[in-house]
């Protein structure tokens, strides 16, 4: 069946991967998103493979992730916890955060981030705008990568709290 293609609807198969090596606290880690945006707000379908391990970052936008396979451990500020299949993690603004994929099988994640990361060059030149052509996105933002001395500390209580 033939579908009639729009501004506003596109498949997750359409959208090309690009491959994204944010700075890492261990070897070199690597992910793949596909991104879409639109006027205020993106989202990417991302995919960490084990060992995945990003360095402390924030950013000016909220955002929402909802964990569609695997697991991975999210961890914000001060707390840390680690999320499976169905879990949905807010991150507030501004708020420094950084994550783990300790798991064997990696994590499958929907990430939507208001307004959108746009501002990163990789992202925004591999991205989809889902815009109509009297619409402007709003300033996209980028990740700002910090030294959040207590990470590693942070890391380990989480670690050692979980129960499984």
């Amino acid at each position: 069946m033939d579908r009639v293609k729009s501004i506003y609807r596109i498949n997750a198969k359409d959208i090309p991967p690009i491959g994204v090596a944010p700075p890492s606290q261990g070897a070199a880690s690597t992910m793949s998103v596909k991104m879409v945006y639109g006027t205020d707000t993106g989202i990417m379908i991302a995919q960490r493979q084990q060992g995945y391990h990003s360095r402390p970052h924030y950013h000016d936008a909220e955002q929402f992730n909802y964990v569609l396979d695997g697991e991975i451990w999210f961890f914000i500020e001060e707390e840390g916890f680690r999320c499976v299949k169905g879990d949905i993690v807010r991150i507030p603004r501004n708020a420094v955060h950084w994550t783990w994929v300790r798991a064997e099988q990696g994590c499958a994640m929907l990430e939507a981030h208001t307004p959108s990361l746009t501002g990163d060059p990789a992202l925004a030149k591999g991205g989809i705008a889902m815009v109509g052509p009297d619409e402007v996105p709003v300033q996209g933002v980028t990740n700002l990568w910090v030294d959040h001395k207590q990470a590693a500390e942070v890391e380990r209580r989480a670690v050692e709290a979980d129960p499984d």
